[in-house]
């Protein structure tokens, strides 16, 4: 081998020790003294709406209010999460979480403003989140309609629909009803008072604040407002048979973890916001706007090309999300609205930001589409995020004609309400594994009038409607005694 590297031809090189090799001190941080936790009750009171099983009812459009202070902890976002009770009547809850609206504001500033939030929270999940994490921590945080491992049972069973349930597989919401309707149906007993299932909500499932790398010092910035809507009844449950189902939330309560820091670092802290001389503290989170564009009508008998245009005056959008759903059915509870996305038959698309496109020809076919989308999370080929849907569920579309006539049979029922065609652009420079850029992305502001187009060839069935999602990075910045939300 020695042939292959003459001397005087050699690369320049850095010799290193192996990390099996290396011998180094402990190391420990001073700044940071202690982390504690604390629940914070909701100002809007305990319960939102009334009864648990049979009897839970008015749970539907209500707000939930939290207010966050501490006089000299530091938050950190990754913590934040929401803690409660989900009882329903007859019916099951969506994917995720029941609030179809969340506002975040820092001092009366608005941070973040998240429209359609749980289809946003479902959309996101189907191609951030992993299928193990989906099938195991994010049981816990409500995902669980495609889960067959939730489901109870023994192998000795007395029916039909009892076998289909314990047999259910990955991906069969119908199989996997039974179960679900069975826990949170329960009424309250000794071990469970509140009754139904308890489920908590990270905030980084809702909004990029709660995916911040940076602690918050409120002392400095001023106190944390959230304020989550919930969406009625039809919006946010599932029901196969009919009726009129209802819920309630029991318990709400936020959790969050304070940071204390050294009294000298806590003093550099403030003296950075608020000397003139001093550079400030700059720290970026991901906001997003959804956005429902018009109507995609029915074209069944030939693709059709459709332009959905959304606009957002921001100078780093990082990626864009689409995700289709029959437009009859958007306030039904016989479909899952906030997390089924069917494919609509979909063949090409493309994202236009003035004379740009992207990706430069339209992705075309499932495969394609994916692999696209993926590279919004990742690698495809690197397996960093893989998403929860497998190419079955990526090319589902649920007939709209077979949800008024739901039935529990297999064949071409089996993986109905489970579509999770989500695609997806990343534009974001640096990708993947590496280090990422804190302002990075594309303008939308200069290049193209703070409009995007999303350019779809399809051919639907029904009359199908379009949403978009731009996530755009914001900039919480104190500097010289003032505190500003910066980009839009």
């Amino acid at each position: 081998m020695s042939s292959l590297y003459q001397s005087g031809a050699q690369l320049p090189m850095e010799e290193v020790v192996p990390a099996a090799a290396s011998v180094r001190g402990l190391t420990r941080s001073s700044i940071l003294t202690q982390r504690r936790r604390i629940r914070v009750a909701a100002q809007t009171g305990r319960d939102v709406g009334s009864g648990v099983g049979a009897s839970a009812a008015n749970g539907g459009n209500q707000q939930i209010q939290f207010l966050l202070s501490d006089a000299g902890g530091l938050v950190d976002p990754a913590s934040i999460c929401v803690v409660y009770n989900f009882c329903t009547n007859a019916a099951v809850p969506d994917d995720g979480h029941p609030f179809t609206r969340c506002q975040i504001s820092l001092n009366g500033q608005l941070l973040d403003d998240v429209n359609s939030a749980a289809k946003n929270t479902n959309a996101e999940v189907a191609l951030g989140a992993t299928k193990d994490w989906y099938s195991t921590s994010g049981s816990f945080c409500g995902f669980e309609l495609l889960n067959n491992e939730l489901n109870t049972g023994t192998a000795s069973v007395a029916s039909a629909a009892a076998l289909q349930a314990y047999c259910s597989a990955w991906g069969d919401v119908s199989g996997n009803w039974t179960n679900m309707e069975a826990r949170y149906d329960d009424g309250a007993t000794a071990a469970n008072p509140l009754g139904g299932v308890q489920r908590v909500l990270p905030l980084g499932l809702i909004s990029g604040i709660g995916r911040m790398k940076n602690y918050l010092p409120l002392n400095i910035l001023g106190e944390l407002s959230f304020t989550f809507y919930t969406g009625s009844a039809n919006e946010v449950l599932f029901s196969t048979s009919g009726g009129t189902p209802d819920f309630s939330l029991k318990g709400v309560y936020l959790l969050a973890d304070i940071v204390i820091p050294h009294p000298a670092y806590a003093e550099v802290l403030s003296r950075m916001a608020n000397e003139g001389a001093e550079g400030g503290i700059s720290m970026p989170y991901e906001s997003t706007i959804v956005s429902q564009g018009g109507v995609m009508t029915a074209s069944a008998s030939a693709l059709t090309d459709y332009s959905i245009i959304v606009s957002r005056a921001t100078n780093n959008l990082v990626r864009s999300l689409v995700f289709l759903q029959p437009n009859a059915r958007l306030t039904s509870s016989q479909y899952p609205v906030q997390s089924c996305f069917n494919h609509g038959f979909t063949n090409k698309i493309q994202w236009r930001i003035g004379s740009q496109f992207y990706p430069s020809i339209p992705a075309e076919g499932d495969a394609d589409i994916w692999a696209t989308s993926a590279s919004a999370y990742g690698t495809a080929g690197l397996n960093e995020q893989n998403g929860v849907a497998n190419r079955v569920l990526w090319a589902q579309t649920t007939p709209i004609t077979q949800v008024a006539a739901h039935t529990n049979g297999e064949g071409a029922y089996k993986f109905n309400y489970s579509d999770k065609f989500t695609p997806a652009y990343g534009f974001r420079v640096v990708k993947g594994a590496a280090e990422e850029i804190q302002m990075d992305g594309v303008s939308l502001a200069g290049a193209s009038g703070s409009q995007a187009v999303v350019a779809i060839t399809a051919a639907p069935a029904v009359d199908t409607a379009p949403f978009v999602t731009l996530v755009a990075t914001r900039v919480i910045q104190a500097a010289g005694g003032q505190v500003r939300v910066l980009g839009a």
